[in-house]
């Protein structure tokens, strides 16, 4: 799964994977090149890495989980909104 962030120097919005190890310049916003956690340069790559592979992995078992006869309906606005809960509890998403 991609997942977009949006630059806090440019305003603009790439695809975190724009910033992994096969970027021309990885760490940095693909557009103004601002350096984004300079001092975790080499674990953000890795970290992104592993959130989008972690967020592939969630939507393979959720996707497998759906295409049971399972006997219930899952909410998904339901699951989508404490997904967001969630992560806003750890890290405000509005910036």
């Amino acid at each position: 799964m991609k997942i977009e962030a949006t630059c806090g120097t440019c305003g603009r919005t790439f695809l975190l994977s724009q910033i992994g190890y096969d970027s021309d310049a990885p760490g940095r916003c693909p557009f103004c090149g601002a350096r984004f956690a300079r001092h975790y340069r080499g674990t953000l790559v890795e970290t992104v890495e592993a959130t989008e592979r972690a967020a592939s992995e969630f939507l393979v078992a959720l996707e497998r989980l759906l295409s049971m006869e399972t006997g219930f309906h899952l909410d998904a606005e339901k699951l989508l909104q404490d997904l967001k809960k969630d992560i806003e509890e750890h890290h405000p998403l509005s910036a």
